[in-house]
């Protein structure tokens, strides 16, 4: 048993030598590669993540002379350069951000909205401030380079200024949206973005306003929308008021319920709705009914946010329309119809939610099932388990998904069995559902699937489901596995046939 136990842990120390051998540009080559299954290249994005020191330079050099066919590469890197924080990395970033390609220029400055968010109340002032740094004045926490003319002189118009201040403005919204207020001087330069001629400026500002929170965020949201014309930046307007719940600037709002562009009316209706305005308790004012008119809409996103808001709504009158929505033509939006349902917390829905479990989209049945389990339907899972085990790849990969969140535990004989499957992404998939339904007592199995895995993202995914199993994580290094396992007991089980 020992010798099996050595052979499985050389196996596993050779697959994690391939790994540790593998280049930062190496990873960033299979991170572009579009071949390769999402799950795939981001485990690429976390090698190199993993490799920072020696990345750093191989992905300044990738975002500032990747050729024009290397766009999804320069993307990749500016992505990196942002998580990774890592030094003299924001004049290349500036640069791409201001590019002439339209994607790299947003994935930089989302990296540079990560960086900013990172810094500190005052040094974000000072850069909204400001629209741009000048030449010889760097804020704390920003590197100093050479060949930095091109960002002051770049800067000089207030079109570039406002682009400027509208990626210091995402990164306001970064630091801030997971919690935290927003100090009111720092409050006050967010508002005064407001009336900026850049569109991204208002429309970012106006989600930052929401996070600044009181009656004068409310005050100055209000007083917007009776200037503002751009859908997008007034739908964000509008969600902030939403947050805020201010019954006080109730006719800004209401004026916006009949705008042309349905999006717009429809968040109008949810803030009316968010501030107790109704149904129940007004019912000559729009709420939940008047948002439901909304899903018979021609337009594909109007239809799934009045999906959306009718689930999140609580209001029993939402039933009837969500079950219409059921039917909808789109599969997106009857998934999302399914998960509004489920949302509305209505009891009695089994009969509708049931004929969806033969549904032609995935995700749709997938959704069903899992509702339908929560309500203590018998036979969902069994249902999945036939899935699993079918031919359709998409069908099968819904299906491990739903039984990870069914919770049944009798689908951990087909789970182990998916682990060895050719597609990688549905045996990681396999290998998370069984991370939350396996026992200690599958432990064994389990490693004997690992040591035997040909691909490291697998690998990766069973540890982690080890890892759950156990509460015990034995970590990346293959030095570690066998005083794990022998912590763990499994070198007493077998060898997992």
């Amino acid at each position: 048993m020992r010798v099996l136990i050595a052979i499985h842990l050389l196996a596993l120390s050779s697959l994690f030598m391939v790994c540790a051998g593998e280049t930062a540009e190496e990873w960033l080559e299979r991170a572009a590669d579009p071949a390769l299954s999402r799950r795939e290249r981001d485990f690429a994005v976390r090698q190199i993540a993993m490799l920072a020191d020696s990345s750093a330079s191989i992905l300044r050099t990738a975002l500032r002379e990747g050729k024009p066919e290397d766009a999804i590469r320069r993307r990749i890197a500016a992505r990196l350069l942002g998580d990774l924080a890592l030094p003299a990395t924001e004049a290349p970033l500036l640069e791409a951000a201001f590019g002439m390609d339209p994607l790299l220029a947003d994935a930089a400055s989302v990296a540079l909205a990560e960086i900013y968010s990172r810094m500190g109340d005052n040094e974000l002032l000072l850069l909204l401030n400001r629209g741009g740094r000048e030449a010889g004045t760097v804020p704390g926490g920003l590197e100093e380079n050479e060949g930095d003319d091109w960002l002051v002189l770049s800067l000089a118009s207030n079109r570039a200024k406002g682009r400027f201040r509208a990626i210091v403005m995402r990164g306001v919204a970064l630091k801030f949206g997971n919690g935290g207020r927003i100090p009111d001087w720092l409050a006050r330069r967010i508002f005064d973005c407001l009336t900026d001629a850049d569109r991204e400026l208002r429309l970012l500002a106006a989600r930052a306003a929401g996070l600044a929170g009181g009656e004068t965020a409310g005050e100055r949201l209000a007083a917007f929308l009776y200037v503002e014309t751009d859908p997008f930046v007034l739908v964000e307007a509008l969600r902030s008021l939403a947050r805020l719940r201010l019954p006080l600037y109730k006719e800004a709002i209401e004026r916006h319920t009949a705008h042309a562009d349905p999006l717009v009316a429809i968040e109008a209706l949810a803030a009316l709705d968010a501030m107790g305005y109704g149904d129940a308790m007004f019912p000559s004012r729009p709420g939940a009914r008047s948002i439901a008119l909304f899903v018979s809409h021609p337009s594909t996103p109007v239809r799934r946010r009045a999906i959306e808001l009718l689930g999140g709504s609580r209001n029993p009158v939402a039933l009837e329309y969500l079950e219409a929505a059921l039917f909808d033509r789109v599969g997106a939006n009857r998934a999302a119809a399914v998960r509004a349902l489920a949302g509305l917390g209505v009891a009695g829905t089994a009969g509708v939610l049931s004929p969806l479990l033969r549904d032609g989209w995935p995700e749709v049945r997938a959704e069903a099932a899992i509702a339908l389990a929560a309500q203590g339907v018998m036979g969902v899972a069994a249902r999945m388990m036939d899935d699993l085990a079918g031919e359709s790849l998409p069908f099968r990969r819904a299906a491990a998904v739903s039984l990870a969140r069914i919770g049944d535990a009798r689908a951990v004989p087909i789970l182990l069995e998916t682990l060895g499957d050719p597609d990688v992404e549905l045996a990681c998939l396999a290998a998370e559902a069984l991370g939350g339904l396996a026992g200690r007592e599958f432990g064994a199995r389990l490693y004997d699937r690992m040591t035997k895995a040909a691909n490291p993202v697998l690998v990766d995914a069973i540890r982690s489901a080890l890892a759950r199993i156990c509460r015990d994580d034995p970590g990346s290094s293959p030095e570690t596995w066998r005083s794990w396992a022998g912590r763990n007991g499994l070198e007493n089980q077998g060898d997992g046939k």
